[in-house]
């Protein structure tokens, strides 16, 4: 799978970081789905969900960038994966015994500050591993595309014992929920455990090999400083909105079943992305593909506001394929291109931070939006929040990788301004890093 310019992994390293994008993602399918109808099932209203997802996700903030910062430090970073493995196994199982807001914002600063580590040092061994490769796209996204398959497994799994425990097509409680909240997060306690086989290439640079490759008043590049901006506010936007969709197919009468399928609906169309767009972006360059999911996001938000049922947002979702199919590849691989190996874990950790931050604000403010002006006005008001990452996007973010084609010469010639626009800033306000 690696080129000859990437970091030689043994077989079963490459399995045990396959085995390790899986069950990180497939976390996610058992969660997205069922916390906010948690949250709701032990009383809370939508104003309090989104107060409890951002709080908790702004507490974790606050230790997030310490451990970019011990990681780039560390001879390995497999001990604080397992620590952190165990520690969102204890935060998500304790769920079930939470009573309050309280309770429920410590018990998810834990969690998610876990799994942002988590996601943030499969970046960063995947980085290291392809350093120096010309095809970091294509490699990253043939280990990531796992993840989606775990995710959809998962979520299946999760909705199907959910809907047998649904009797009758009642509304669910929080006793049918807890069995989730039983069994779900001994996911985490088995990434703990493959942790401890993940690839670990390469060591970090000490003493004055560090200060050479991080020259001192360096500070954070131009470019990653508008992309980190753009990048906010796609979040904000995308999945400030997102927390609230298996609240909104329940006011459309979906069964346990519609809102995980409506889920994996979205990762199975990811998958089929990701299949191609690390080979796209290694040849075209990184901009393009990150061009057309800042750009989608906005209409896919407005296009969930006429739903009349479960189905029209379940078709609505698959459009979740041209956002997080791309975004969460090559926003990863955009970071990498522009870090080195005496950084990675601290530029894939201000990624992450950047991502809780907007995870922190987003859905508190959907929340309100939701239970005072509905849901109709949360997507259409975040869909303008998308048209102002895509603008500061498409303005400022310049490429991350030499590209070996041009797409500013594919396709007819009417078209071309349209694909050079995507490929490079106009002239009049591109940056200078």
């Amino acid at each position: 799978m690696p080129d000859a310019t990437s970091a030689p992994i043994s077989r079963r390293e490459r399995s045990a970081l396959i085995l390790y994008m899986f069950l990180c993602t497939a976390s996610i399918g058992f969660l997205q789905p069922f916390v906010s109808l948690y949250f709701a099932s032990a009383g809370l209203n939508r104003l309090q969900i989104g107060l409890v997802t951002g709080i908790g996700t702004g507490l974790a903030l606050l230790v997030q960038p310490l451990m970019g910062r011990l990681s780039d430090r560390l001879p390995s970073p497999r001990p604080l994966m397992s620590v952190a493995g165990v520690a969102a196994g204890i935060a998500y199982m304790s769920y079930r015994s939470a009573t309050g807001m309280l309770g429920f914002i410590l018990l998810t600063a834990l969690g998610t500050n876990a799994m942002f580590y988590l996601g943030t040092a499969g970046a960063v061994l995947v980085g290291r591993m392809t350093a120096g490769s010309t095809q970091r796209g294509t490699i990253y996204a043939k280990y990531r595309i796992w993840g989606s398959v775990g995710y959809i497994v998962f979520s299946l799994l999760s909705g199907m014992i959910v809907n047998q425990r649904q009797a009758g097509g009642a509304i669910l409680g929080r006793e049918q929920l807890n069995t989730l909240f039983t069994f779900g997060p001994l996911i985490f306690f088995a990434i703990a455990i493959v942790s401890c086989f993940a690839p670990d290439t390469g060591k970090r640079p000490k003493g004055a090999e560090r200060r050479a490759s991080s020259p001192k008043g360096a500070g954070l590049p131009l470019n990653m400083r508008y992309f980190l901006a753009a990048y906010f506010l796609y979040m904000f936007g995308l999945y400030g909105a997102s927390a609230y969709l298996s609240l909104y197919m329940r006011s459309l009468h979906a069964t346990p079943l519609w809102i995980t399928g409506m889920f994996s609906a979205g990762v199975f169309c990811e998958v089929l992305v990701m299949t191609q767009v690390g080979r796209f972006a290694d040849r075209y360059g990184r901009r393009p593909a990150l061009a057309v999911t800042f750009l989608l996001m906005p209409l896919r938000l407005l296009l969930y506001i006429p739903a009349t049922g479960p189905a029209w947002v379940m078709f609505v979702q698959m459009l979740h394929g041209f956002n997080f199919g791309i975004m969460g590849t090559i926003a990863i691989v955009f970071v990498n291109d522009i870090a080195n190996e005496a950084n990675r874990a601290t530029a894939q950790s201000r990624l992450s931070a950047t991502a809780g931050l907007a995870t922190a604000i987003g859905p508190p403010l959907c929340g309100w939006l939701a239970q005072n002006w509905g849901f109709n006005w949360m997507f259409a008001l975040m869909s303008a929040v998308g048209v102002a990452g895509a603008t500061i996007f498409m303005l400022w973010v310049q490429e991350s990788h030499p590209a070996t084609g041009s797409l500013r010469e594919e396709g007819p010639r009417f078209i071309r301004p349209l694909l050079r626009l995507l490929s490079t800033p106009p002239r009049f306000v591109r940056n200078t890093d």
